[in-house]
């Protein structure tokens, strides 16, 4: 099983430990990653028209003279290069646009897909389970997917929109508790951080005191958006509303590696903001 692996400027960058974490998982379990020559970014949030979604149409097409289908760990990354993906086979005036900006020809050829979607549909998780050395009994995790890594569901595809399974399923298949959660599919409002810090922080702080009120060790990520709100603006949090959480955010890259037996730094479990020391010894 062999993809191009498109890690996005998140990757390599503010979230070391999720592209870290993905290689050693992916190597673990036999998964083949060549990353994308030359490619640039998917545009971020700011990829809402043709011309923008050439940007993430331009990785597809490198993908396509490679000859293998993208593996895409960031959330916001898959949505903009699935986005591009359906733009240009509904064939309508955004392929013309996105072609002409190219200057090449493409018809969508490449299918796009999410690290977890592949993990736990392409390995499934009886294998993933065969492959547990270090059984995660007594860790209790809640899920959190956030907005983009199955919305809107004609982009995504992998899982209900509404009441999605693959996080809840992939920690269970470790050992894990999974706590019932009640916020794992709102937004954390990073998109909304520079234009409003105090209703961001404030979406972000309600999620983190239910996992916190649950009782959970962790909270299981797939979005480094989010594990940047989660995780990195969880000391503004506290400070704001003079509140203690001290909840480490997981990758469930990290989550699966911890699992396998892999080493911390392997795994980028030190880049972690908040300490994920206590959650080891557990």
């Amino acid at each position: 099983m062999n993809f191009a692996y498109y890690p996005g400027c998140y990757l390599h960058a503010s979230a070391r430990e999720y592209d870290m974490s993905t290689l050693a998982v992916c190597k673990a379990l036999g998964i083949g990653l060549s990353e994308l020559e030359d490619w640039n970014c998917c545009g971020a949030m700011e990829a809402s028209n043709p011309l923008t979604l050439s940007l993430s149409a331009r990785n597809l097409m490198i993908a396509k003279k490679e000859g293998l289908d993208v593996l895409v760990p960031c959330s916001i990354c898959f949505n903009n290069l699935s986005r591009a993906n359906s733009a240009i086979r509904e064939d309508g005036i955004a392929k013309t646009v996105i072609n002409e900006a190219l200057g090449e020809s493409y018809q969508g050829e490449v299918e796009v897909r999410h690290l977890l979607d592949v993990i736990v549909n392409d390995i499934g998780l009886d294998k993933l389970s065969k492959e547990v050395k270090v059984p995660l009994d007594g860790l209790r995790s809640v899920p959190y997917y956030g907005c983009l890594t199955i919305r809107p569901s004609a982009i995504s595809k992998f899982d209900d929109p509404d009441i999605p399974r693959s996080l809840d399923d992939l920690i269970k298949a470790l050992g894990a508790d999974c706590l019932p959660f009640k916020h794992k599919t709102d937004c954390c409002g990073g998109n909304l951080l520079l234009s409003s810090e105090e209703f961001s922080l404030k979406m972000t702080g309600n999620i983190l005191r239910e996992a916190k009120e649950l009782g959970a060790d962790c909270v299981t990520v797939a979005c480094p958006l989010c594990h940047a709100m989660l995780d990195y603006q969880q000391s503004k949090i506290e400070s704001k509303y003079d509140i203690v959480i001290d909840l480490p955010i997981l990758y469930f890259t990290q989550l699966i590696g911890l699992a396998f037996g892999l080493g911390e730094k392997e795994l980028g479990l030190d880049k972690n903001f908040v300490s994920t020391v206590k959650l080891r010894k557990k």
